[in-house]
Parts: C-alpha cells; structure tokens; sequence
C-alpha cells in the first residue's frame, strides 16, 4: 500500500491511495482562511493526512448506510 501526496495550490493537496484491491484519488483543503499560513511544509502535509484520514472514516461510515 502507498500514498502519493502532491501539493495542488494554496491550502489543497490532491491523493492517491492505491493497494493491490484498488486505488482512491482525491484532493482536500487544510485551510487557508484567515491570515497567511506560516506552517512548515512538513506541517501542511500532516494537517492534508489528517484530512484524508477524516475524510476515509466518513467514506467507511457512509458505505455502512
């Protein structure tokens, strides 16, 4: 299994989680209201797997409907 996370402009990270079942692509948002995001690269691409795990839960919730 493996990610592949690509910065996509200003506060959006587009993804691609593949295994030998499949793959998933998508993009999410890490914020960028407010002042000017300071965060270390290191920090944008935490808070974008952070995303991606929330966003994985609601997927596995929403497969459960």
């Amino acid at each position: 299994m493996k990610m592949a996370l690509v910065e996509d402009g200003p506060g959006s990270y587009k993804f691609t989680f593949s295994s030998k079942r499949g793959e998933f692509t998508g993009r999410v948002n890490v914020g960028v209201e407010g002042p000017p995001d300071k965060r270390s690269e290191e920090d944008k691409e935490q808070a974008a797997r952070n995303q991606i795990l929330a966003l994985s839960r609601e997927f596995s919730e929403s497969c459960g409907d």
